[in-house]
């Protein structure tokens, strides 16, 4: 894992441009969050810190009238954390609530297949920092494009890719008229849907299908009234207007 991620980090090193990352369950397989948050995978501001814990989500603008805002869709969640973390603990609680199943990643019967191991969720803490964010945004009349790493629309994935409580992030979203975009990964096969608030959400393929050998990547370009997507290998063309 450690000689993985430094091949990765090898390859960001020479960008000229600013990296952000989202963290998402293959990161939390290999390695705590504790580890994540001293790796080159940290690009939190020290000063973004969101109140109530080590919650990884913050905000950015890159240009006059847009802001970014990445979210810790596994804030809450088994992965990545000891046993003795409230947010374990809390994570754990919800799984035996909604998980009767001996193996916690099968979505087998569930009447919300979301509640499986490899899946997280939002803390209230997160939701309010998040809600206080997009009430700025609409004060200063930003466009908002939201990050993370799981789906939180039914239309933009399968049901059981979604974040736990995918339906509280949305209805943060549904209360502002600023946010544009919501991208995701987490769903290998991709997903899109135009929701009825008028926000794009894009779950982009998995570039971990990429056959060895080939390449896979897309670039986004960013205009006053519409988004455009350049894909290449598995990562398919879009474009997403305001």
């Amino acid at each position: 894992s450690e000689a993985a991620l430094e091949r990765v980090l090898a390859a960001l090193r020479p960008l000229r441009a600013p990296v952000h990352h989202v963290w998402g369950n293959h990161e939390l397989y290999n390695f705590s969050r504790e580890r994540l948050a001293r790796s080159g995978l940290n690009s939190r501001p020290e000063a973004a810190a969101v109140p109530g814990g080590d919650c990884q989500a913050y905000a950015f603008s890159p240009a006059p009238g847009f802001r970014f805002v990445l979210l810790d869709a596994y804030e809450v969640s088994v992965l990545g954390r000891g046993a003795a973390a409230p947010r374990y603990r809390q994570a754990l609680r919800l799984l035996q609530e909604k998980n009767p199943n001996a193996d916690r990643n099968s979505p087998a019967g569930l009447k919300e297949p979301q509640f499986v191991e490899f899946n997280g969720g939002f803390s209230q803490d997160q939701l309010d920092w998040f809600n206080e964010v997009l009430k700025i945004s609409d004060e200063n009349q930003d466009k908002v494009v939201v990050m993370g790493h799981l789906p939180i629309h039914p239309d933009s994935s399968d049901r059981v890719c979604l974040a736990w409580n995918y339906e509280d992030a949305l209805s943060v979203i549904h209360a502002h008229q600023c946010v544009v975009c919501y991208l995701a990964g987490h769903l290998h096969d991709g997903g899109y849907c135009l929701d009825s608030h008028g926000v794009h959400h894009l779950t982009l393929e998995g570039v971990i299908e990429t056959p060895p050998e080939s390449n896979a990547f897309g670039t986004i370009y960013v205009y006053d009234d519409k988004m455009v997507l350049k894909g290449r290998g598995r990562i398919s063309d879009r474009v997403m207007y305001y």
